[in-house]
């Protein structure tokens, strides 16, 4: 653990010493020339594909060979097995030819896939006549506190206290950041000038940064983070009409009236149509339980309600079957524990059900209603949803609340009830950020979560990211670096494609991302465009399986 802080530290120190100098970051793309003076001219066609012939030149590697053509270390070491990664000079090597961009300039030298399928290809959405010659300029405003950083700062002890103070708190944004502009200049050929501002909640920091001329001709601002200050500079974008870009607040009220502006995270209203669509694809023949966690999250839990009774069907069949197995289930468990019931009687789905009928009738099918109910948690507890909940089908509990002490009440105790009941649970509005709830209740009642972004370490492109955020930065990304390279990658990508017509271009504009998409939508023509894309994911065989749609 000491290496490990003594080498962050040694990281952060050279990023806060570049910062702290020159409070800003100047990126302009690197000469490329002797890169393509070395490309091949030679195309040869191998096994239905074809391929650059490349001779290996002297100390050359075949990472070297990789930049060259544009395609990544893992397509070179496929087509060439037999070839080392630091191949003789002289070597002859096949170099696949094609006119896709692949995101794969951060996969690390040592780092290989076994399934061609799990490499991202994304299609080539760089426009023909895209000015190559053109410098993008950017500025990034971010809470670094570099007033706070000093000589006496950076030689402290490493500690783990250390790397929690202030300035490292948003860091991991910035370095994911950096990942995306890195990735545009050697990858596309754009050329970028970044300008960093150190802006937190300080007005003066604020109107130092609005002083300075290079800002009246930037063309896109990302932050600043906290409201008070974003909202100055929101008004200084729009006088100059310069697109603003919030990384931070969920808040949809920002947007209205101010065209130049961008939120990123989705707000929760728009969980709701993602609800219907996951209403309409799984649940529409199930009863529908919906606990809101108190009287303030009613409104919310009344539109779950009217989704619910749009999309479930006011009746279902059940196969009598099916019924007469769990009939006889509960029957056997009750004689063994010498509990009194009618046996030509039972009760489920607020009815009571002929057992003679459907023993008489094992072919046929038993028509049953479909409940949608709402209840108060805090005053309605789980119990009237025992009394009428079905013991032979699903039951969908959602659940509604912004309270660690609730999910966690509502995660337990919901789970006892599947002893009798069969449960899937639904958890609103963002439930992920609750670290202490119990993974094998939540798979036991195949848990759908909400999410403004979802992980899912098992994709290419996000182990080369974390690759090439360990290589770069001595440490493992967290959310900030995933949601850091997101806002680069996307909106560096935007403005390359669309130019001065940003603003308009990204409401259709859709690229992959690391673990999430943008939807941008503008509801009035004088309102700014906002996130409307929201993560579904289910905990199912004892893993998470995200659920996506259009």
């Amino acid at each position: 653990m000491f290496y490990y802080n003594k080498m962050r530290m040694k990281v952060l120190k050279n990023v806060f010493s570049l910062l702290i100098v020159t409070f800003m970051t100047m990126l302009s793309v690197p000469s490329l020339m002797a890169q393509v003076d070395a490309k091949s001219s030679v195309i040869t066609e191998y096994n239905g594909k074809q391929y650059y012939i490349h001779t290996v030149q002297k100390k050359q590697s075949l990472q070297d060979i990789a930049d060259i053509y544009d395609v990544s270390l893992y397509e070179i070491m496929k087509e060439n097995k037999d070839v080392k990664r630091n191949p003789k000079a002289g070597t002859i090597i096949r170099v696949p030819y094609h006119e896709k961009i692949v995101i794969e300039e951060v996969v690390a030298a040592d780092t290989l896939v076994e399934n061609e399928e799990d490499i991202e290809i994304v299609e080539d959405f760089v426009p023909v006549d895209f000015n190559s010659e053109r410098l993008y300029k950017v500025a990034l405003m971010m809470p670094l506190y570099l007033e706070q950083v000093d000589e006496e700062f950076l030689d402290l002890e490493p500690t783990n206290k250390q790397l929690l103070a202030k300035p490292f708190s948003y860091l991991h944004f910035y370095e994911g950041f950096m990942i995306a502009v890195d990735s545009m200049v050697s990858s596309l050929d754009m050329k970028i000038e970044l300008k960093v501002f150190d802006v937190d909640q300080d007005t003066n920091k604020v109107v130092n940064a609005l002083n300075d001329t290079w800002l009246v001709d930037a063309d896109i601002i990302v932050g600043p983070f906290h409201l008070k200050s974003f909202d100055r500079v929101m008004k200084f974008a729009e006088h100059h009409d310069i697109m603003i870009v919030n990384p931070m607040t969920p808040r949809d009220d920002l947007v209205r009236g101010h065209e130049n502006m961008v939120k990123v995270k989705p707000s929760r209203q728009y969980q709701m149509q993602w609800l219907e669509q996951l209403m309409k694809d799984k649940y529409t023949d199930n009863n529908i339980f919906i606990f809101a966690m108190d009287s303030s999250c009613m409104n919310y839990a009344h539109n779950i309600k009217e989704i619910a009774e749009r999309n479930v069907n006011e009746y279902s069949l059940v196969p009598n079957s099916h019924i007469n197995k769990v009939i006889k289930k509960h029957h056997d468990a009750w004689k063994i524990e010498e509990v009194e019931f009618d046996e030509d009687r039972y009760d489920s789905d607020n009815v009571k059900l002929d057992v003679r009928q459907i023993k008489s009738f094992p072919d046929d099918s038993t028509m049953l209603k479909n409940q949608v109910r709402l209840y108060n948690y805090s005053i309605d507890s789980l119990n009237k949803m025992k009394k009428v909940a079905s013991t032979i089908r699903n039951n969908v509990v959602i659940a509604y609340g912004d309270s660690r002490v609730f999910a966690t009440e509502i995660v337990n105790k919901v789970n006892m009830l599947t002893e009798r009941f069969p449960v899937n649970l639904i958890v609103l509005p963002d439930w992920s950020n609750y670290d202490k709830l119990f993974n094998e209740n939540l798979m036991n009642m195949k848990t759908v979560f909400f999410d403004e972004e979802y992980t899912d370490y098992n994709t290419f492109a996000v182990g080369m990211f974390i690759c090439k955020f360990r290589d770069k930065y001595v440490t493992e990304p967290d959310d900030l670096a995933y949601h850091g390279f997101n806002v680069g990658w996307y909106f560096l990508n935007a403005l390359m494609n669309y130019g001065d017509n940003i603003k308009y271009g990204i409401i259709n504009y859709d690229i992959p991302l690391l673990n999430t998409r943008y939807n941008f939508k503008r509801k009035n023509a004088d309102d700014g465009v906002e996130n409307t894309y929201w993560n579904i994911y289910q905990h199912i065989d004892y893993d998470k399986k995200q659920i996506q749609y259009e």
